[in-house]
């Protein structure tokens, strides 16, 4: 019997492992290749890696199969898989696009295909706990709004990914809370696996091996197979480990960036179908909102309001927006556990 600490320590350190050791050669092959794009936010326009995703990708995969072989659950392996399965859906949405652009609307549609595995499994309660309520009953609402969970979080994460480190940074908020959060709720019981624990560890690993290659000034940007990847996890997290509210909430900042552009713009849009930028450069290469009636609503342009920020300082503040949502979510965690323990019984 291998003992829970182990699969967990495991669960942090083979994807960490992995993805530490690929990237710099995959930096270094992708630049070879000329497969880079240009950092735009730089006086110096530099050349960085592109689609950082698939060290990610390959990482999670790679990591989920030896832990699929040395839990001994079958219950577990199948989860662990239908998680990984998700992921993997979502990357190859993201490698595609990555390579010959799918379209704004035809992209969040086939994203729907990624949260199958989830439905086919069945790894699911449609029964969302609210605090002071309890569970709910939204047994037809939550099998319709299901197939579009993953599409919504994957695109709510893709559209955050505009500067060095900000995808990265925030998804490992995001998880640190939603870790405290199914702590909270669950009991912090370390002596028992559970696999919302080992999903998320598997990501923060993911995300934090990813971010020091992409923080400021970053080596590799991510790609929609990396920001795809890491929204359909927190999208499959929220449904597998029954936390669908305190992932909402966690990701509020997230979600309210991708709603503000696409109700700005009056409907999905890619980057460059975008005439307006919602950010300029000024002349000394700091950012500053754009004076424009017609530029999309974007959490950077409420953050640079007040005036020009150095691209670090903006992600900073994304940082900041985000760690108040997930002590929010953190919150909510503490009364959905109140309300379970001691007034609905």
């Amino acid at each position: 019997m291998i003992f829970p600490f182990i699969i967990y320590l495991l669960a942090f350190v083979l994807p960490a492992s992995i993805s530490l050791a690929i990237f710099p050669f995959f930096i270094k092959k992708m630049l070879s290749i000329g497969k880079y794009g240009i950092d735009i936010h730089k006086k110096e326009q530099p050349k960085v890696a592109e689609m950082g995703g698939i060290v990610t990708l390959f990482a999670i995969i790679l990591s989920s199969v030896i832990l699929i072989l040395l839990v001994q659950e079958q219950s577990m392996k199948l989860e662990i898989m239908v998680f990984t399965i998700t992921l993997t859906i979502a990357g190859i949405i993201g490698i595609i696009d990555d390579i010959r652009p799918l379209g704004a609307i035809m992209k969040p549609i086939l994203l729907l295909l990624a949260a199958a595995p989830i439905i086919i499994s069945g790894y699911f309660t449609p029964q969302p706990v609210l605090p002071f309520v309890g569970k709910t009953r939204l047994t037809i609402v939550y099998y319709l709004l299901l197939p579009f969970v993953i599409s919504v979080t994957s695109n709510s994460v893709n559209m955050i990914d505009v500067y060095n480190g900000s995808m990265a940074s925030t998804t490992i908020i995001i998880l640190v809370c939603i870790f405290i959060s199914n702590g909270i709720i669950n009991g912090f019981q370390f002596t028992t696996l559970n696999t919302t624990n080992i999903y998320i560890l598997i990501m923060l690993a993911a995300a934090f091996s990813f971010w020091l290659f992409n923080r400021y000034p970053a080596k590799v940007f991510a790609g929609d197979t990396g920001s795809l990847i890491f929204g359909a996890a927190l999208g499959a997290i929220a449904v597998l480990g029954k936390l669908e509210i305190v992932v909402i909430i966690a990701m509020i900042p997230l979600i309210m960036n991708s709603f503000g552009i696409i109700s700005s713009v009056k409907g999905l849009k890619e980057r460059r179908e975008i005439k307006v930028r919602p950010t300029s450069m000024t002349e000394d290469w700091k950012l500053q909102a754009t004076r424009d009636s017609g530029a999309p609503i974007t959490l950077a342009g409420l953050v640079l309001q007040k005036g020009p920020l150095r691209e670090d300082d903006v992600v900073k503040a994304f940082n900041i927006l985000v760690i108040n949502s997930g002590f929010l979510s953190i919150i909510t965690a503490i009364l959905i556990w109140v309300t379970e323990t001691f007034l609905v019984k």
